[in-house]
C-alpha cells in the first residue's frame, strides 16, 4: 500500500476540478485517458466538488504492465486516492473499467462512498471470468478485444493524422467535433522523437482485457445507493448482464439511452449528464419515502 501511495505522489496524476458541491470522483475507461472526457467533466464540475484520478497505465513512466491482471489494482489506487485527496464519503462515478474498479473499491471500503453512479461497468459472465482467470495471458492475447488492440496503430506524425485514423473506425462514429477535439488533445502526447503516441498505451489496454471480472455478486453485497446507466447492448455490456443486474438489485435506479453505445459519456455528454441528474433525483425520492 505504501508503495502505491508513493507512486501516486510522484506521478501527480489526479485532477481537482472544483471544490463546490457534493464530493464526487470520476474514474475513466480502459483505453481512454481522463482528458478525453473534458466535455463531460466541464458539466460534472458544475454540480459536484469533482476530483479524478487517472488510471495507472496513463501515469508518466508507467512502464510495462505487471504480471498481475486483475482490476483490484486500480481499485486500490482509487482507495488511497480518496483517503488522501477527497472529502469522503463521496459519490463514486465511473465508466466501463472505471466503473468496475469503483465497484471493487466500494466493496472493499464502503465507508469511503455515499453513492455510486455506474456507467456500463465492464464485466463478463461468471464462466467467462473464470476462463480468463485460468488462461495464460499469452492465450488471452489471441482473443478479442485484446488481439485487435495489440494490432492497432499507436504512433502518428501529427495530431491531424491521428484524428483521421480515428474517424475511419466505427468506434468513433458517434463522436462530434467537440469530442474529436478532446481526443486530439488528450488521446495522444508528443514523445521524445517528436511523434505522437497513445496516452493510454495499447499494451496496457490489451493487458486489461485479458482478465475481465464478473462483479454482479459483488454488487449484490454493496448496500450503497446506486444509479446504473447504459447505452445499447454491446460486447462490453450485454443485455443479459443488464437484466441480471436488475433482478439482483431492484432498489438500484436503472436508466438507459439506446441512441448511443458503450461510449455514451463521450458520444453525448449532455444526454449522459441529464441521466445522472435524473438518477440522483430518483435516489433522493427513494430516500424520502
Amino acid at each position: 500500500m505504501d508503495q502505491i501511495w508513493t507512486e501516486l505522489q510522484q506521478a501527480q496524476v489526479f485532477k481537482t476540478f472544483s471544490d463546490i458541491g457534493e464530493p464526487a470522483h470520476f474514474y475513466h475507461a480502459n483505453g481512454f485517458p481522463l482528458g478525453v472526457y473534458a466535455p463531460l467533466l466541464v458539466k460534472l464540475k458544475r454540480v459536484f466538488s469533482l476530483n479524478a484520478l487517472e488510471l495507472r497505465p496513463t501515469w508518466p513512466d508507467a512502464g510495462m504492465p505487471p504480471k498481475r491482471r486483475d482490476w483490484q489494482l486500480y481499485a486500490d489506487d482509487l482507495i488511497l486516492h480518496i483517503e488522501r485527496h477527497c472529502s469522503a464519503p463521496i459519490v463514486g462515478i465511473g465508466h466501463s473499467m472505471g466503473a468496475t474498479s469503483t465497484i471493487l473499491a466500494a466493496n472493499k471500503r464502503p465507508d469511503l462512498f455515499k453513492a455510486l453512479i455506474l456507467i456500463e461497468p465492464a464485466m463478463v459472465s461468471l464462466p467467462i471470468a473464470w476462463f480468463a482467470k485460468l488462461m495464460p495471458k499469452s492465450l488471452m492475447n489471441l482473443t478479442a478485444p485484446a488481439k485487435n488492440t495489440l494490432k492497432k496503430r499507436d504512433v502518428w506524425e501529427t495530431r491531424e493524422q491521428y484524428i483521421e485514423y480515428c474517424k475511419m473506425s466505427k468506434l468513433y462514429k458517434r463522436f462530434d467535433d467537440e469530442a474529436f477535439i478532446a481526443l486530439a488533445q488528450f488521446g495522444i502526447h508528443q514523445n521524445n522523437e517528436g511523434q505522437f503516441s497513445l496516452t493510454f498505451p495499447k499494451r496496457w489496454e490489451a493487458h486489461n482485457y485479458t482478465q475481465p471480472p464478473n462483479v454482479l455478486s459483488i454488487l449484490k453485497q454493496i448496500k450503497l445507493p446506486c444509479v446504473a446507466i447504459r447505452g445499447k447492448p454491446s460486447v462490453f455490456f450485454s443485455e443479459a448482464t443488464w437484466q441480471r443486474w436488475q433482478q439482483l438489485m431492484p432498489d438500484t435506479v436503472f436508466l438507459e439511452d439506446k441512441r448511443y453505445g458503450h461510449l455514451l459519456p463521450l458520444e453525448e455528454p449532455s444526454a449522459f449528464f441529464s441521466l445522472i441528474n435524473q438518477g440522483l433525483s430518483e435516489l433522493n425520492s427513494k430516500r424520502v419515502k
